[in-house]
């Protein structure tokens, strides 16, 4: 009985091995093959911003240089620069050892040595690029766009017009990302709604830092083009945010970082949606146009003055329209935003504090009483905009601390910003500066949002920001439109968007 049972153990023994071999097989099957291509637009311009986006294209082409060799991912680059375009492609078959000195705008790294194989054109041969990188029929395909953009009209340098009729020529793509400022725009994002299956853009003016892209390294692991949209998209917003520590944190001072995923076939119903909204604004009297737009610019626009968030708009409109029909179909519509859900997962920046006196002094810092001194406030102007000062007292670590007269019972303030996460403070009597209270503290306890679609309808089915000061935390639903009433270039009327929807008129 004894030996029967070991038998049968080995047997079972043996067959597992067997089964863990044949899912080790599976896991290693279920690989999926990508063709990844990445553009790098935006010759080298006069100016210092021109001059860093060149800089961070050199590091963001080593990135990619030096992404470990994978057999399911393939990968083209192509850069313009001095009038000239260069083709990259690292890992390629027959490749060698080569200088990347003539494709790297830092002459001081012309010495690094990078497998691959480049190829040198005399003008910028972009079509060409793309033509003949997309070869194999069963692989997933995603191509990225770095550039400077202005939402509906498109990438610099290039009018929209062209930019669908080159990549209409391509197979279609599983995924197309740009990487350039305020391309999460309706206009822009429903005339190339054909081009893939789902886009990744942001609303708000992007860091020339641009991408991740290493983390391009992950598609092999997705087997759909929305599985890879969301996981790339995440890791982007992940990549910004100072409480996990995100490796591109550093680069967020002023402006929070913003990332959407839209399902392209899905454009088409808000498109039409919108347009009601587009004949609601235009019946407004000129008052209501006024003050809507006065709202708009103070809560809504993006470092663009010209754009704003699109969920915002539609809120704001709500408030004004007293026609319950036109009140139940703006609803409607800002649910297919998915905009109840965004809100819905906000965490607040601002905070309630108690006062213990009629009067008192507020003194503060931040950080767990590192950050916010009196040399830290005469160096960065971030304090003084979340709490003006009126001057300075001894206080904890020896140093001079910076103080507020407080009259009222309570206060309600904004104290976090990037880099700025835990607020400390405490009070002291006025008149003769007694302490009323020990010393307390806020923890912001994360500064990314994130959104996925709770309905099958909306188009949006990520969307994510970076939590910045303020109302500024607040604005970000996941695209931004054109605002109401301006005039842009002519070519924006002949856009399809504005054709169906009668966005502006002249």
């Amino acid at each position: 009985m004894v030996m029967k049972t070991m038998l049968l153990l080995k047997k079972l023994n043996k067959l597992l091995l067997i089964l863990l071999c044949l899912v080790s097989v599976s896991v290693n099957a279920t690989e999926t093959k990508w063709d990844v291509a990445i553009v790098f637009r935006g010759d080298a311009q006069s100016g210092p911003d021109d001059e860093q986006m060149q800089k961070d294209i050199d590091e963001n082409i080593l990135e990619l240089a030096r992404l470990p060799s994978r057999g399911n991912l393939r990968i083209g680059i192509y850069r313009e620069l001095n009038g000239k375009s260069f083709t990259y492609l690292p890992y390629a078959n027959g490749q060698k050892e080569i200088s990347l000195g003539d494709i790297l705008y830092r002459q001081d790294l012309n010495q690094i040595i990078i497998p691959g194989i480049i190829k040198k054109n005399s003008a910028p041969q972009l079509n060409s690029f793309l033509k003949s990188f997309y070869k194999d029929a069963d692989s997933k395909k995603a191509l990225v766009i770095y550039s400077h953009g202005k939402g509906a009209e498109g990438l610099r340098g290039i009018s929209n017009q062209d930019l669908k009729e080159s990549l209409s020529l391509l197979p279609h793509l599983d995924l197309l990302w740009f990487d350039a400022c305020f391309m999460g725009n309706m206009e822009f994002l429903y005339e190339l709604r054909s081009v893939s299956d789902y886009t990744i853009s942001s609303e708000e003016a992007e860091f020339t830092s641009g991408l991740p892209f290493q983390s391009l390294g992950l598609l092999t692991s997705t087997s759909s083009g929305r599985e890879a949209a969301v996981l790339l998209a995440n890791n982007f917003i992940e990549s910004y945010s100072y409480l996990k520590n995100g490796q591109q944190r550093n680069y967020v001072s002023v402006s929070s970082a913003t990332i959407s995923v839209v399902e392209n076939k899905k454009l088409d119903v808000l498109a039409k949606s919108l347009g009601v909204v587009s004949k609601l604004t235009k019946e407004l009297t000129s008052e209501q146009k006024n003050k809507l737009n006065k709202t708009l610019l103070n809560k809504a626009s993006m470092d663009d003055k010209s754009l704003i968030d699109l969920g915002t708009l539609l809120i704001e409109l709500r408030k004004i329209v007293t026609n319950q029909n036109l009140n139940a179909q703006l609803t409607k519509l800002i649910r297919l935003m998915n905009i109840e859900s965004i809100k819905s997962l906000k965490t607040n920046p601002r905070i309630h504090i108690q006062n213990p006196e009629v009067e008192s002094k507020l003194v503060y810092g931040f950080n767990n009483w590192k950050d916010g001194a009196s040399v830290d406030v005469e160096e960065n102007e971030v304090f003084d905009s979340i709490i003006a000062h009126e001057g300075y007292l001894l206080g904890p670590n020896r140093k001079d601390w910076p103080f507020k007269t407080i009259r009222s019972k309570k206060i309600i303030i904004a104290p976090f910003a990037p880099g700025i996460n835990v607020f400390n403070y405490y009070f002291l009597n006025s008149k003769n500066g007694k302490l009323l209270t020990e010393a307390l503290s806020f923890a912001r306890t994360h500064d990314v949002v994130e959104s996925f679609a709770d309905s099958a309808s909306t188009p949006l089915i990520y969307s994510a920001y970076t939590q910045q000061v303020g109302t500024k935390a607040e604005r970000y639903t996941g695209l931004n439109i054109t605002m109401p009433g301006s005039v842009p270039s002519l070519d924006y009327f002949e856009l399809e968007f504005n054709q169906l929807a009668q966005w502006l008129s002249l």
